[in-house]
């Protein structure tokens, strides 16, 4: 473990930034060894206006990979000053960690996936949904340049991980569509994890693989200079809305406010409007959000050019929760018509969908 000391942008005050323990994460295998914590910055020379309220720290909580991105330029230029005097970026390893940061009141403002987020409150979680902002991030990777559907792959090998996970009941739904079965077209294997998958596919044990991004990138990337090169075949997103009808979407992740601001929405306002705001700086600036990551925050192990291109193929729009309701309805039913528990059994009800 190591820890990063980050003092405050000039102009922002003379504090020295706090310190907590950061794992490593590697963008090239997505292999989770651990909860990683930045802190942001402390004092401020300023007084914040005295109509807002002034926390002494937020902690933002994401997963690692692209969808920290946005959370990562908040902290790193400190944008939610006038709300905090520190802020502080915590990445979660998976869902039973992700479960007790929201239970445990450690972290406040929480990008998460929509099905998870749905879960944690159908299981009586305390959160609310503020946005989605990623509505693609998966991808059906083939070594044939050729393949643009599932069929095009029938009785090939296919390797998803996390059986049971939304790429993993969107698969089914969408090969279904296109009148297969999952269980006899394919030689079908689930993987542990995206790692395991994208070795198994790099190594030519399985011939194509359902991954999401960065690792789709980090695959493709990696195999252009061998015998066997990989292509992106089919975007999840595009396929979904072949299949369920042109205006139909996949609102996959967005975030969401735990209890410990419910009662202060002058602060949910501000990182609404700063998240929105750091949404379009990364989608309008690419090359530079990839060097934010790698040298800002280089204990995460994510490398410029892979994270650079692994955010062209991502589809990112900001989306308040109460206009992606439908959306997400329309998502959730279509998902829990093969796998009810993939949502938590049951569509949230009204007091999951922030409204201002």
């Amino acid at each position: 473990m190591s820890r990063l000391h980050r003092t405050r942008p000039r102009g922002l005050g003379q504090g020295a930034c706090s310190a907590l323990p950061l794992g490593l994460w590697l963008a090239v295998s997505l292999a989770l060894v651990g909860v990683v914590f930045i802190a942001g910055c402390s004092a401020k020379e300023t007084t914040t206006s005295a109509s807002l309220p002034e926390r002494e720290k937020l902690v933002l909580v994401a997963p690692p990979g692209p969808m920290a991105i946005p959370l990562a330029y908040l902290l790193v230029n400190d944008k939610l000053a006038e709300v905090a005097k520190r802020t502080e970026l915590m990445i979660w390893e998976n869902v039973e960690q992700l479960k007790a940061i929201v239970a445990g009141k450690q972290g406040d403002l929480v990008t998460v996936p929509s099905n998870t987020s749905a879960i944690l409150y159908n299981r009586g979680l305390p959160l609310r949904l503020l946005d989605i902002s990623v509505w693609n991030i998966t991808y059906l990777v083939t070594p044939d340049p050729q393949a643009r559907s599932f069929a095009d792959i029938k009785g090939k090998s296919l390797v998803v991980p996390f059986q049971g996970s939304v790429p993993d009941v969107m698969f089914q739904y969408l090969a279904k569509a296109e009148g297969l079965d999952p269980q006899k077209d394919f030689d079908l294997r689930y993987a542990a994890d995206p790692t395991q998958a994208s070795q198994l596919l790099l190594s030519g044990q399985v011939e194509n693989a359902v991954l999401s991004e960065a690792l789709t990138t980090a695959v493709i990337l990696q195999s252009q200079n061998s015998q066997r090169p990989l292509y992106r075949s089919l975007a999840f997103d595009q396929a979904w809305a072949e299949a369920v009808g042109v205006e139909a979407a996949t609102p996959i992740a967005g975030t969401v406010a735990t209890e410990t601001v419910f009662d202060q929405p002058e602060i949910i306002s501000v990182f609404l409007r700063e998240y929105q705001a750091a949404v379009a700086w990364m989608l309008a600036h690419p090359e530079e959000a990839g060097q934010l990551v790698e040298t800002q925050l280089p204990q995460l192990g994510l490398k410029a050019p892979v994270m650079t291109e692994a955010l062209k193929h991502i589809t990112w729009k900001f989306t308040p929760a109460a206009e992606a309701r439908s959306s997400l309805e329309a998502f959730y039913t279509a998902l829990s018509g093969l796998s009810p528990e993939v949502i938590g059994g049951k569509l949230p009800d009204d007091g999951f969908y922030y409204s201002r």
